[in-house]
């Protein structure tokens, strides 16, 4: 009986989230309040929007036919999973070199997101990490760890102070968003698989249909595919009502997070990509019975926990004992989409170009 509630409570609170993001959407996504204070830092919050408003009005031309083009190619970069580890101030720093336009993320940059806890490790990432938010849009993404709190609350009230903790510091009103750049439209979805409620897949598939022409990245922190450790209850591993929308909608890019570990495969003409290596744990490589001819992954070794493995596409493998941190690099010419995973040294373990005019 517990179980059921527990998960009507749930269902619930995705119903009324994806309510609330399609009046962000439709209505205020491109509101800015620049009077705006957030509680937790007491500056202004980290929002990409003005950031964004302002490459749009630099770079962005718009034709006679309504099609937007842009002065230079689009370049930004993915990475996520950092949980307040030392190490992101390194993957920062390498990102700060590669210097993008913007960046979107996989999520899980505070290790408790909810309550007091969540408000004390939000100022800690303000003190270490707010530079690089302000100096770059940087588009969040909600995940568990962001609706993560204190032990002693139900699950819901975690959930809603999470949220509530996320937008103050973001300035984002809702985790569920979308943005356009260029020839490329950008969909964030939260922590809350979107098929435990029918507005959510309604939701998702009006913004993949509105996509149409354009090039269609999704990021979001719990990923369709892994080769790491978590459960199958937890990350499918195989087609999904989900990853079937996507593929209907010849979506360019799936990008997530959650399993720390770099993994990229192709899935039915989709990119899927975990980039998770900004600075938390490397996980094993507990399914990498699960990866396809053709994928590129990293992580920990299933038979030794002081051993890592790079493998390439084309199946050669690299062993080393020192854990690596990275970002996902991304640059857009036209229709070309190239891929690069980039450690913080500058090293660029691995390289894809894919044809977005499929």
């Amino acid at each position: 009986m517990k179980f059921k509630v527990f998960f009507a409570l749930v269902v619930l609170l995705a119903s009324q989230s994806c309510k609330t993001s399609k009046i962000s959407q439709d209505k205020s996504v491109n509101i800015v309040d620049n009077t705006a204070v957030s509680s937790i830092t007491n500056k202004a919050p980290y929002d990409p929007r003005p950031g964004m408003k302002k490459l749009k009005n630099k770079y962005e031309i718009t034709k006679r036919d309504g099609t937007v083009k842009l002065k230079k190619p689009m370049h930004f970069l993915v990475f996520g999973d950092s949980k307040g580890s030392i190490h992101m101030q390194d993957v920062l720093k390498r990102a700060d070199i590669l210097n993008p336009q913007f960046s979107i993320t996989t999520a899980d940059f505070v290790n408790k997101g909810a309550g007091g806890v969540g408000e004390m490790l939000y100022k800690k990432l303000d003190e270490e990490s707010g530079w690089f938010f302000r100096k770059y849009p940087t588009w969040p993404t909600l995940g568990n760890h962001e609706v993560s709190g204190p032990k002693d609350q139900p699950y819901e009230d975690n959930y809603a102070s999470g949220v509530n903790n996320f937008g103050d510091f973001f300035g984002l009103n809702d985790p569920l968003y979308s943005f356009t750049y260029g020839n490329a439209k950008f969909i964030a979805m939260d922590w809350i698989k979107a098929t435990e409620s029918k507005e959510r897949m309604d939701w998702l598939e009006n913004e993949l249909k509105e996509a149409k022409g354009k090039l269609i990245f999704i990021f979001k922190h719990r990923p369709y595919y892994t080769v790491g450790n978590k459960s199958y209850k937890d990350v499918e591993g195989k087609s999904t009502p989900v990853t079937e929308l996507f593929a209907k909608y010849k979506v360019t890019a799936v990008f997530s997070g959650h399993d720390h570990l770099y993994y990229r495969t192709i899935r039915d003409g989709v990119n899927y990509i975990v980039s998770a290596g900004a600075g938390a744990s490397i996980y094993k490589l507990k399914r990498a019975g699960d990866a396809i001819p053709g994928d590129a992954y990293y992580g920990r070794t299933v038979e030794n926990e002081k051993e890592f493995i790079f493998h390439s596409s084309n199946g050669e493998e690299v062993r080393f004992n020192e854990a690596m941190y990275f970002v996902v690099s991304v640059k857009v010419s036209g229709e070309k989409v190239t891929f690069e995973m980039i450690d913080t040294t500058g090293k660029i373990w691995d390289t894809f170009s894919f044809d977005g005019s499929r």
